[in-house]
């Protein structure tokens, strides 16, 4: 294997902690070169790390629960836990692990009482049993709520589209190591260009409407009660006695794409003005085309969910400044390449979401 890489194996059924005196065993001569995978994204979801080693006489296997540890040129670049392994008869060994915020897949019930972003994130980081930090948080109150059997991961995507939602600030799950991070999105702003002479091996950029629309309608729903109305009937609308008043509003675009339309309820006690405002405010984000690059290029440890790049496409004369990045493939050997899935101006802002 390529004297770049670094990987040590613990064993965590005596290990359960960090403890600066466990044995590791160093297996970085085992694994096979170009096998090394390191997959990360923004979608809620932990950082999974792939790879695969051959042995000739006493096997060293990573069991399910063991600790991996691995190093690009001396960089950390991953610390989880074995969570599949499996070997053939050629003595081939294939190991999948997870990194920390894996265990954010964990259900649970819990009442939340009215609080931050950070704290709650710290709450169910802490309850999940991983090490975590607040890189980034916000003072914006999340409204108390009640999560039933959910997992750590919803419950932390329930508060960040919350604070984003009244905050316009963007957040993201990072893991660091054996650390897991709240994050600002975007993270870090890279002084590279990725392009044609630097570094560009690979490219397809698509552009769609599929979830955009051009058109709001804000609807008033009165339903007036009939005196002969029995206790027990449905809570379905009933024609003669519903009115519907609406406000709408219609962007240019709608000539180039045609009608796309969405409906949203009035706010309460909302008038006509608000109305109007309101239809207003949902067509900000939603009045654009969903913009995706995706790329291979040469590999960079820094080329990581969160951080932002420029791409330069010369053969179609495209420059895309500061695409954030949502998903990152690194293939780590003597070719250290990877695969980056980037949002491209600021359709990637919508409610956010960054999937």
């Amino acid at each position: 294997m390529s004297d770049l890489i670094q990987m040590t194996l613990y064993r965590r059924s005596t290990h359960f902690t960090h403890s600066k005196h466990r044995v590791g065993y160093d297996i970085s001569d085992l694994v096979i070169d170009d096998s090394v995978t390191l997959d990360r994204d923004t979608n809620f979801s932990a950082t999974e790390f792939n790879f695969k080693m051959i042995f000739e006489k006493k096997p060293i296997i990573p069991y399910t629960g063991d600790i991996i540890s691995f190093k690009w040129k001396k960089k950390k670049m991953f610390y989880g836990y074995v969570f599949k392994y499996g070997f053939d008869k050629n003595h081939n060994i294939t190991v999948k692990c997870y990194a920390p915020s894996r265990y954010l897949k964990n259900e649970d019930s819990i009442v939340f009482k009215t609080g931050t972003l950070s704290e709650r994130f710290r709450d169910v980081c802490k309850r999940a049993g991983i090490k975590a930090k607040v890189v980034a948080g916000s003072g914006h109150k999340c409204k108390a709520e009640v999560d039933d059997g959910k997992t750590y991961f919803d419950m932390i995507k329930n508060a960040i589209s919350a604070t984003t939602k009244a905050t316009h600030k963007h957040y993201l799950i990072y893991d660091n190591y054996d650390t897991v991070e709240l994050r600002k999105f975007p993270y870090k702003k890279l002084d590279i260009i990725i392009g044609d002479k630097s570094g560009l091996t690979g490219y397809d950029y698509s552009v769609d409407i599929d979830n955009t629309y051009n058109v709001v309608k804000v609807v008033k729903k009165d339903s007036k009660k009939s005196k002969n109305s029995s206790k027990t009937k449905t809570s379905e609308d009933d024609p003669k006695t519903t009115t519907i008043k609406s406000k709408t509003v219609t962007m240019p675009s709608a000539k180039q794409w045609g009608k796309l339309q969405k409906v949203v309820n009035a706010k309460k006690k909302a008038n006509d003005a608000q109305m109007i405002q309101q239809a207003k405010n949902e067509l900000k984000n939603r009045n654009r085309a969903n913009k995706e690059l995706k790329i291979t290029c040469v590999g960079r440890t820094d080329l990581v969910p969160g951080n932002y790049v420029t791409v330069e496409i010369k053969d179609y004369k495209k420059k895309f400044k500061n695409c954030p990045i949502l998903k990152a493939t690194h293939h780590f050997g003597q070719d250290y390449t990877v695969e980056l899935t980037m949002k491209v101006g600021q359709s990637w802002q919508v409610n956010g979401s960054m999937s």
